[in-house]
């Protein structure tokens, strides 16, 4: 479904999406830069699980960032509940609480000491993105059947 697109919307979808791109990168360079400089210096056989969940954050976070580009530049073109819309946000959904499943493993199965909470609220945001992605697929049906009935 097409919706009319006007220049607020545009103007909005267009901040939101290089917003999104910019604090994925911005947030990905503050975490890995600071990962480099301890590279150097520390030595313990934990520091590899560290920068792997500090990794899997950043890809977390970059892979949200691009993926709200792509749907903020679908909403621009006025195709706000389609199927691709959908999947975008399926896919959010799956690959943040992915990541946090993950980060829980990797905390929990190696020798780090550092409680990571961030893997917890990176599965309640993917389970919240997954819910919106099947009210988005109920909304589409129920366009679709709108659509027929007319």
């Amino acid at each position: 479904m097409k919706i009319q697109s006007n220049k607020r919307l545009i103007q909005y979808c267009d901040f939101i999406s290089v917003l999104s791109l910019f604090a994925a990168i911005a947030y990905g360079l503050s975490q890995i830069l600071p990962l480099c400089y301890e590279m150097g210096k520390d030595d313990s056989d934990t520091f590899i699980w560290k920068a792997l969940v500090q990794a899997i954050e950043c890809y977390a976070i970059f892979f949200i960032g691009l993926l709200a580009y792509f749907m903020a530049s679908n909403v621009k073109k006025g195709k706000v509940f389609c199927r691709i819309n959908q999947r975008i946000l399926s896919a959010i959904g799956i690959s943040t609480m992915l990541s946090g499943v993950l980060i829980n493993v990797i905390v929990n199965l190696t020798p780090i000491d550092v409680f990571h909470q961030n893997s917890i609220l990176l599965i309640v945001i993917g389970a919240v993105f997954v819910l919106v992605s099947f009210v988005f697929e109920v909304g589409i049906r129920m366009q679709e059947e709108q659509d027929l009935t007319i």
